[in-house]
């Protein structure tokens, strides 16, 4: 099953999620940012006007218990327990210090007669003026001067939670988040649905791109349509069609060239084609010679007749080879079951005389009982003429031409070895190239060895060549078995 991720919608879904996060996101922080801000400004301008307010209050009441207006007694304490009591803020603690740190007054009567030492009331002792500090993260602690003029009785301190302004802060995140993925979800599902539109003519011009083939005729599409789908079934209908008339093309060509292959090859074997033929001749003639004088014994017209047909025969079967190995070539794969000695029998017929000739000793290693493999016995002759040919011309002062055949565990390994010059280390690289040869100026195309390749893989097999310069040269082919 394909990844998701990787089509075309899924990664447009995908960048498109991580688009839609990244936006919330920002926002989200830009609007919590800003939310946060406004409720800790709204919650510290109360608590300041709530603390100054009560500052007069008590700065007056110590005032006029200095002065002796109204009697010490536990008028601050009244006003700290009403201070408690208020629900519109979250107050923890209120107190009011002297002027050395000393609690006076304190919502928790356990407190009372304390000195606080520590830095955060130094800073409050020292400032004369509303001072906002933070002795932990979820506490705001307020403090104003009870003073008139330069005259200071003491410092009034509340302490405010923050734990309520951070519960609304997560809430508004967790909100935040829902919508975040509540809008991805519901971006998913639109994007599935209007994909749809995009990805199935996709989907059906893959399909028809997968199955069109050179050979196939051009699939039918929708030319009419004026959207990019449509200008991607024009491209691909006028693509297929280009293809088409270079595969016509490069099939002619190389008809063309296996044909020219095959004319050069017929022309190396007139010689041999011509000694074959002519010897026969030449014994029937003697045979009408003497026919011609009279023949009165019966035995000896038998004994003439038999020659005269004997070599009729040899003239007949070196033509039919002759002209089966001529005839033009389907470079389509084709053929049926071959056994794989039969291959090599009329190359080796029809080169019988340039090996003679060459003093060439020939050596069969090919067990009986390989399996058969399928080939077109004609385009196969062409392939082993050209091997042999190389082979004889590389042996010109005589050698061992040796064919052996064995079988692998789906193939069947046919090696050709001569024991010629070989070829030049530098020339290996490039000799299935067309028109490269190491053979001289006129002495041949540089095409045999190209075209038994290509005819070799299309027979589904694969072709080798080693080599070493002086020792000879192996040439190997592995068929494909046929599978019954």
């Amino acid at each position: 099953m394909p990844n998701p991720l990787r089509s075309l919608q899924g990664k447009f879904i995908l960048y498109l999620s991580f688009l839609i996060i990244g936006i919330m996101s920002c926002l989200a922080y830009w609007s919590i940012s800003r939310e946060k801000t406004l409720m800790e400004n709204t919650l510290i301008r109360e608590g300041e006007a709530l603390v100054e307010t009560l500052a007069i209050s008590c700065t007056n009441t110590m005032l006029y218990e200095e002065i002796g207006l109204i009697e010490e007694g536990g008028l601050l304490d009244n006003y700290l327990s009403d201070l408690m009591h208020r629900k519109d803020l979250p107050i923890l603690y209120a107190m009011i210090l002297d002027p050395k740190g000393k609690v006076i007054s304190h919502n928790s009567m356990r407190e009372v007669g304390s000195i606080y030492r520590d830095d955060m009331t130094q800073r409050t002792l020292e400032s004369w003026e509303t001072l906002r500090q933070y002795p932990s993260p979820m506490v705001l602690d307020l403090s104003t001067p009870l003073a008139i003029s330069t005259k200071r009785w003491g410092t009034l301190r509340i302490g405010l939670s923050l734990e309520n302004l951070r519960g609304r802060v997560s809430k508004l995140i967790l909100n935040y988040i829902l919508y975040t993925a509540v809008l991805v979800l519901l971006s998913i599902a639109v994007i599935a649905f209007l994909f749809s539109f995009i990805t199935k003519p996709i989907q059906s011009l893959s399909k028809s791109m997968d199955a069109a083939t050179v050979d196939s005729d051009l699939p039918a599409f929708d030319l009419s349509r004026q959207d990019e789908i449509g200008i991607l079934q024009r491209s691909f209908y006028r693509m297929l069609k280009r293809i088409k008339d270079d595969e016509r093309e490069r099939k002619r060509t190389q008809r063309n060239l296996l044909l020219t292959e095959k004319m050069v090859a017929i022309g190396k074997l007139t010689a041999g084609v011509a000694h074959e033929i002519n010897n026969p001749l030449g014994g029937i003639l003697n045979c009408i010679y003497h026919f011609k004088k009279g023949i009165s014994s019966v035995v000896k017209q038998r004994e003439y007749l038999d020659l005269m047909e004997d070599g009729v025969n040899r003239i007949q079967k070196t033509v039919k080879n002759l002209l089966e190995y001529a005839r033009s070539p389907n470079l389509e794969r084709s053929g049926s079951p071959t056994d794989i000695a039969s291959l090599i029998e009329k190359p080796l017929s029809l080169l019988d005389y340039q090996i003679r000739g060459n003093q060439i000793e020939i050596r069969r290693e090919i067990p009986q009982g390989l399996p058969p493999v399928v080939a077109d016995k004609s385009q196969m002759g062409q392939v082993f003429v050209n091997i042999f040919l190389n082979a004889i011309q590389a042996m010109e002062g005589g050698g061992i031409l040796k064919i052996k055949a064995e079988p692998l565990r789906d193939q069947i390994l046919l090696a050709v070895s001569d024991t010629g010059k070989g070829i030049p280390k530098n020339a290996l690289p490039r000799i299935f190239d067309p028109f490269f040869t190491t053979k001289g100026e006129g002495k041949g195309t540089g095409l045999g060895l190209w075209i038994s390749q290509g005819i070799v893989e299309r027979h589904g097999g694969t072709m080798q060549i080693e080599s070493e310069e002086g020792k000879g040269t192996t040439v190997r082919i592995y068929f494909p078995v046929h599978q019954v």
